[in-house]
């Protein structure tokens, strides 16, 4: 039996234990189907779900699910730097409390410094991270207006570093960071967001499904929020593209 498989069956045990209609819910709804819709990728799933999970701080999931996204895919070097980037949108103590539990992952499984994420490397152009809706004037006037500092570190540290660095995908950067900010509940700045992944090929229908992981392991109110938060981003998404190939906007 291996290491996930005891995990399963000391999980389903628990939930007998203490609250058996959990365990065909856990079986049959979210194993056996969420995971398994065509909407978005096992591997795409896992992401999303262990950004929902280091969002919300979920220490005793971190294992099963950490090894999940590394049978589904997910490189070391990509979960190593998923943390990196949630550090910046979760928290640094939600990143550090998930570093405590995966590194034992990692070390179960033979994982080693040279497969995680280097400090210093060459960074992806900037013209790889689109800005997003909005983006330049809220940082330039809203942001700066009230704290400086976090208008340099938003823009020298966050935009023009973090999401440069190319051992995550920009667009597996995108789906995380919308994952959390849902699971958060921080989804006023959806737009900027929503915007970028989908110029990184981030399709609605990935969304959508990410939402659903955001009902199961962040709340179903968490998942409602976004979803209306979505439907508003998209649909400013839409009217923008819309103007842009109108002439008469020109």
């Amino acid at each position: 039996m291996t290491e996930s498989n005891d995990v399963n069956s000391a999980m389903f045990a628990m939930l007998d234990a203490v609250a058996p209609p959990l365990a065909p819910y856990t079986r049959d709804r979210i194993i056996d189907e969420l995971w398994h819709r065509p909407g978005l990728s096992t591997r795409d799933r896992a992401i999303v779900t262990l950004a929902t999970l280091i969002a919300r701080n979920a220490a005793q999931a971190y294992p099963y699910y950490t090894n999940k996204a590394l049978d589904s895919g997910v490189a070391p070097v990509e979960v190593s730097e998923l943390v990196v980037h949630l550090a910046f949108y979760a928290g640094w103590p939600s990143a550090v409390g998930a570093l405590a539990v995966i590194k034992d992952v990692f070390a179960s499984r033979g994982i080693g410094r040279d497969a995680l994420a280097p400090c210093e490397l060459d960074l992806l152009p900037s013209t790889a991270i689109p800005d997003g809706v909005g983006q330049d004037a809220y940082i330039g006037s809203e942001v700066a207006s009230v704290s400086p500092a976090l208008a340099h570190f938003s823009r020298d540290l966050l935009d023009q570093e973090i999401w440069r660095r190319p051992d995550l995908a920009p667009r597996d950067r995108s789906l995380a960071t919308v994952t959390a900010l849902a699971a958060l509940g921080q989804t006023e700045r959806f737009p900027l967001y929503v915007s970028r992944a989908i110029a990184l090929g981030v399709t609605t229908e990935q969304l959508g499904e990410a939402l659903a992981h955001t009902a199961f392991y962040g709340g179903w109110g968490l998942a409602h929020q976004a979803a209306l938060a979505l439907g508003r981003s998209l649909q400013l998404e839409t009217g923008a593209t819309q103007q842009l190939r109108d002439p008469t906007t020109l």
